[in-house]
């Protein structure tokens, strides 16, 4: 396998069959950078009337900081030969209890229930991404397609780790790939000036999906989240 065959490899799998699996983080990914959207317009003019080119550079940040996190957690809990990964693994539980933690704080900021100096508030929106994503990769359970299976042989020996790991960052790049068009896609569509009334609603909505991911993490129902979403793709296929 080369490694741009694990990166369509990656890609594919948010177009494919195995889209359900994913979908254990993709609505609340949606959600962060929807809310981000209808922030960061806010803080480029008054509110409702910000415009998207002015705030896209925010957006990418934001975007980019939260795929780095996950990236980040999910290549370290798949190169699962290595010393870090077997630490991460020791305090996954702690881990997935402080991302809960921190997706209902996000969760709440995005609906209003607290405030953030503007300042400090774009910082905490753009570095609360790196947070965020590293939050999904810790309690996202993946499904093992035919690539990834192929790369879980590589990394879970000591011998040939060091390039099953990094097939799994190009696989993992083809995934945050696949998330970036559909994430600025709805960004891009949610800021229409049609919308502008409704924008304080959908960065609640945005904020009250964060909130209901970290209330599955805190109550360990990941698990039942994602048998539920298999049972849904059996039902309808």
């Amino acid at each position: 396998m080369s490694y741009f065959e694990a990166y369509i490899g990656g890609l594919h799998n948010f177009f494919s069959i195995w889209f359900f699996c994913l979908f254990q983080v993709t609505p609340f990914f949606i959600a962060y950078v929807t809310g981000l959207t209808m922030m960061e317009m806010d803080s480029t003019g008054s509110p409702g009337n910000g415009k998207w080119t002015d705030a896209l550079p925010d957006i990418i940040t934001g975007g980019i900081l939260c795929l780095a996190g996950f990236m980040t957690g999910y290549i370290i809990l798949g190169a699962s030969a290595t010393s870090i990964s077997n630490v991460i693994f020791g305090y996954l539980t702690i881990l997935n209890q402080f991302g809960g933690v921190f997706l209902l704080l996000m969760g709440l900021y995005f609906i209003g229930l607290f405030r953030i100096a503007e300042d400090k508030g774009k910082l905490y929106r753009r570095f609360g991404g790196l947070l965020i994503g590293f939050s999904f990769a810790m309690a996202y359970q993946p499904c093992v397609t035919p690539t990834l299976t192929s790369i879980y042989q590589l990394t879970k020996s000591s011998e040939t780790v060091s390039g099953g790991t990094l097939m799994l960052s190009f696989y993992s790049l083809g995934i945050s790939t696949a998330f970036s068009i559909v994430g600025l896609t709805i960004s891009k569509t949610l800021s229409i000036d049609n919308l502008k009334n409704i924008r304080i609603v959908i960065q609640r909505i945005s904020g009250g999906l964060l909130i209901t991911m970290s209330i599955l993490i805190l109550a360990n129902w990941m698990t039942i989240y994602k048998s539920y979403l298999v049972g849904w793709l059996l039902h309808e296929h």
